[in-house]
């Protein structure tokens, strides 16, 4: 699997999910508010990897790039910027969210913003530079590496998980 998406974000954050850890938000809910803009809150959704999420810096333009299979190391290695998050798949499908989706949330996530991937548990290394432009969120470009394993990576966050 390698597909990319085009992301658009007001926010400062990206949000990722299988659309069964979002089912119990309903349609127009400011779950950001409820349960989302604590840190504490963020973190313990981004270790139980239901909605992972990271903080870009920026709202902007972004370039995400989802692959499994083997890590891209040279391109790793190059990253200024390097986290590591986990998520569990399910129903065959990923979708890619600005942050601030979760103030008036819609159900339906765009067919542009969703990634096919098999059901099981994946540790996400997500990795970035500053855009040629020297402008977080400028065209920016980042990689997701999906990687499977046979459970839930375990992880620690203390707060917002940051990219940037």
């Amino acid at each position: 699997m390698k597909q990319d998406i085009l992301l658009s974000t007001a926010g400062l954050g990206i949000i990722f999910y299988s659309p069964f850890a979002v089912a119990g938000i309903r349609e127009g809910e400011d779950y950001f508010s409820a349960s989302f803009a604590n840190p504490a809150e963020v973190a313990a959704h981004a270790m139980r990897g239901d909605i992972a999420t990271f903080c870009t810096g920026s709202g902007g333009d972004f370039r995400l790039i989802a692959y499994d299979g083997r890590l891209e190391d040279d391109a790793f290695r190059a990253a200024e910027f390097k986290i590591r998050l986990c998520l569990e798949a399910q129903g065959g499908v990923v979708c890619f969210r600005d942050l601030y989706d979760l103030m008036a949330w819609v159900q339906e996530c765009p067919a542009s913003q969703k990634v096919t991937l098999a059901d099981g548990f994946y540790r996400v290394t997500v990795y970035s530079s500053v855009p040629e432009s020297g402008i977080i969120g400028d065209d920016q470009t980042i990689y997701l590496h999906f990687e499977r394993t046979d459970r839930m990576p375990t992880l620690k966050w203390d707060g917002v998980p940051q990219l940037c």
